[in-house]
This record gives C-alpha cells, structure tokens and sequence, in this order.
C-alpha cells in the first residue's frame, strides 16, 4: 500500500493563490479514486465549475463562501460538502487565513469544466 509525504508530493496552482497537491491519483497508480489537498488564500477562488462525477470536500481550515447553483452558503473549517455529479461550485476564501481542504473523486482523470 502506497504512502504519500506531503514534503514528497509537488504542488501547483491551479489558479492564482490557489494550490493543489494531490498523489493518489491515476499518475501514481490509483484505478478508481482521486484524492488531493486544495490551499486557497484570502482574497482568492476557485471559479465556479463542474465535474462529471460527485466532488466529496472537508474543510480543515479557514472560512469563506461555497458558490453553487442555488447561491451562495458560508463555510468554515469542520463543514463536509457534497457536489453530486455536474452540479456549478466554486469556493472564494473570505476570510484572513487559507481555506485549506481535502476532496475525493470517485474515478481519475476527472475533468474540471468551467461555467460562468
């Protein structure tokens, strides 16, 4: 069973002030589940998208707004988020530290298609 160091895994922003850090995934052998880490600074986002499978996040640190398809809702460290499959979300930190959290696809190579 594979175990990945975070000082081992390379990080890259996938938007600015945003940074991804994920090894379980198909690069490194995984055949069905994506598992990664996202910091988002303050004053920065993830601009609202889709995934064509369920996007299972946990918040461990910082606060800010979940964008989804029926607004928007608060969200701070200890929230559980669920975006079934091709549903519109995107995260903004609002507030003074990084959003820092972890999510779960169920399958790799998951695509992100931006929407507006």
């Amino acid at each position: 069973m594979p175990v990945f160091r975070e000082k081992d895994i390379k990080a890259r922003e996938i938007f600015p002030g945003v940074m991804l850090t994920q090894a379980v995934e198909y690069d490194n052998g995984s055949q069905a589940v994506t598992l990664g880490k996202i910091t988002i600074q303050p004053g920065c986002q993830i601009p609202p998208h889709t995934h064509p499978v369920d996007d299972c996040m946990i918040i461990l640190q910082g606060s800010g707004q979940l964008y989804t398809e029926e607004g928007s809702v608060p969200i701070e460290a200890g929230c559980h988020l669920w975006a079934p499959a091709n549903t519109r979300h995107g995260v903004k930190n609002t507030g003074h530290e990084p959003i820092i959290f972890t999510y779960t696809w169920p399958a790799v190579n998951v695509a992100r298609i931006m929407v507006k």
